[in-house]
C-alpha cells in the first residue's frame, strides 16, 4: 500500500513449445494481467488473448522492467522447465539484452499463480514485494 508502481512494466512468461519458437506470455485477458493491473503495473503486452505468442524480437524492444517465469511440475514443453527458460533467456542474442535480464529482475512464480484460485494471492503478494523492494524472488 502506498507504494507507486506506475512506471514499472513487466512480461509474464508461462512457457514456450520450443525455447527456439516464439512464447506464451501473459495478454490482457486473464489472471496474469489482473495481477499486473492490481499493483498498478503495465503489461507489455497489448494482446486481447489470454496467452498469445509473441516474438522476442517484439518483446525485447518493449524491454520490461520485470520477467515474470513460471515455475512448473509438467514438462510437456522443454520451457516448462523454468531453469531452461534462466538459461535461455541469459544465453539468447536477443533476450540477454533486455534490462531485466541483465539487472537480474526475473521473478520465478508458480504457475498456479497464474491461474484463478487461491495461489493467485500468494502470486500478488509475491510480486508486489519484488517490484516495491526490487528484489527477485524465487
Amino acid at each position: 500500500a502506498g507504494v507507486d508502481l506506475s512506471t514499472i512494466s513487466a512480461l509474464f512468461w508461462f512457457s514456450s513449445a520450443d525455447l527456439a519458437t516464439d512464447p506464451y506470455v501473459a495478454g490482457r485477458q486473464g489472471v496474469a494481467d489482473f495481477m499486473l493491473r492490481a499493483l498498478g503495473v503495465r503489461n507489455v503486452v497489448s494482446s486481447t488473448e489470454e496467452w498469445p505468442t509473441v516474438s522476442w524480437e517484439t518483446l525485447a524492444k518493449a524491454n520490461p522492467t520485470w520477467l515474470i517465469i513460471a515455475r512448473m511440475d509438467r514438462r510437456r514443453f522443454p520451457a516448462d522447465d523454468y531453469q531452461k527458460k534462466l538459461d535461455f533467456l541469459r544465453n539468447d542474442p536477443v533476450t540477454q539484452h533486455m534490462d531485466a535480464v541483465k539487472h537480474g529482475r526475473i521473478i520465478v512464480l508458480d504457475a498456479e499463480a497464474m491461474q484463478a484460485g487461491i495461489r493467485l494471492f500468494r502470486g500478488v503478494q509475491t510480486l508486489a514485494t519484488a517490484f516495491s523492494t526490487g528484489v527477485a524472488a524465487q
